[in-house]
């Protein structure tokens, strides 16, 4: 079978995500990395709707994603106050039957919230406790166990080693970037090939996970032969590279003061671009001005020019529609001005930081935007929740 079939066959459709629970679903869009957008729908509340975060399925799906950062300020809140109303109730209680309890992808998600917002230590110690219990009620054959390992990984309290399915394992280590061994990506790679013809659609979310993986692996090209499909890739891969950021909110290294290194302007966004950027692509070039348009010298910012194609960064630093439609206008103008004939690049790529975290508009912006003329692609970087000022000691 083509490669390209194999990835047909691991594909869910968006009717299949509709008739998924909800944190079902968001373990699913965590997994495949296309589908990440996703998560904000999933986790969104239309004005007419009550809010359902004293849910677990929902409070989980709100840990998804955190994880993945989708979370707005407001979903980090929700899930903050989901956290404190599950802890406050009775799990494994005689005469009732356990649900959440023994739910393996509401507690990964749980737990890889928990890792990440900044819950309370009571709260944090709560369900670790429950994790506990979780992973000696759940039979160890059961695939939900996997996820319950899974869960206390991401919290710290087990190796990863301990995750019997080699599926379930490197599929959560894949999507989280936590790195692999070899051997057992290869084990991995051997149970996705088996999964033609799964109809359990967070099995065939997995071994997405695995597949995309594998083909990222294998497009690493030499340097010299990287084109404009790999500066893409590398440019959209640094949402998950940010999880290694340093932003350290308590000393790990004793005598050491903590160290955040802040993205506060447009500036450093292109100094990060040019340090990821420059030992691959040799002709990188910055803040190049171009031919005069009239009274106008165009500047911009990262250009590629054996590639034809300029990196355009905006920093976008307030919520709301009415930014979105600055940025918007700006990248438009910038297009008209930057490429054609005369300049020598006919290729744009928009990289916009986003400091308040607005998924929803994402995809109304991506559209927009992608629809014009030799624009390439709009990627756009949620300020990472880890990045988070307010848990910074004074």
């Amino acid at each position: 079978m083509h490669l390209s079939e194999v990835k047909s066959e691991l594909h869910i459709t968006g009717d299949e995500y509709s008739r998924l629970p909800n944190h079902v679903a968001g373990f699913c869009a965590l997994m495949i990395a296309q589908d990440r957008e996703r998560l904000a729908s999933l986790v969104s509340v239309d004005g007419d709707q009550t809010d359902d975060v004293a849910a677990y399925p929902m409070v989980a799906c709100l840990g998804y994603a955190i994880a993945a950062d989708m979370a707005t300020e407001d979903d980090l809140a929700r899930f903050r106050r989901g956290i404190q109303h599950l802890s406050g109730r009775t799990f494994f209680a005689e005469g009732r039957v356990p649900r959440f309890e023994i739910d393996g992808f509401a507690l990964l998600g749980v737990s890889l919230g928990v890792e990440r917002a900044n819950v309370p230590l009571l709260e944090r110690d709560w369900i670790v406790h429950l994790l506990e219990k979780s992973a000696t009620v759940v039979p160890r054959n059961n695939w939900e166990h996997g996820l319950i390992k899974a869960a206390q990984a991401v919290l710290g309290i087990v190796d990863w080693a301990t995750i019997p399915d080699a599926l379930c394992r490197v599929a959560v280590k894949t999507a989280l970037s936590v790195e692999t061994d070899p051997g057992e990506m290869q084990l991995a790679w051997a149970n996705t090939v088996e999964l033609i013809g799964e109809k359990t659609q967070p099995r065939r979310a997995a071994g997405r996970a695995i597949f995309d993986s594998c083909m990222g692996a294998l497009s690493r090209l030499p340097i010299h032969g990287a084109g404009l499909p790999e500066l893409i890739t590398l440019l959209d891969e640094v949402r998950d590279a940010m999880s290694h950021w340093t932003y350290e909110t308590k000393t790990r290294v004793k005598s050491v003061v903590p160290q955040q290194w802040e993205i506060d302007h447009e500036y450093h966004v292109q100094n990060l671009l040019w340090t990821l950027l420059r030992p691959v692509f040799k002709d990188l070039v910055d803040e190049q001005s171009l031919p005069k348009v009239g009274h106008t010298t165009p500047r911009y910012d990262l250009g590629v020019p054996s590639l034809r194609t300029i990196i355009e960064v905006k920093f976008m630093r307030r919520a709301g529609t009415a930014e979105c439609r600055k940025i918007t206008q700006e990248i438009a103008a910038d297009r008209s001005l930057y490429l054609g004939n005369r300049t020598g690049y006919d290729k744009l790529i928009a990289f916009i930081w986003d400091e308040c975290r607005q998924t929803e508009e994402y995809a109304t912006l991506k559209q927009g935007l992608e629809g014009l003329e030799g624009i390439e692609k709009v990627i756009i970087l949620p300020r990472p929740s880890r990045m988070d000022r307010s848990k910074i000691p004074e």
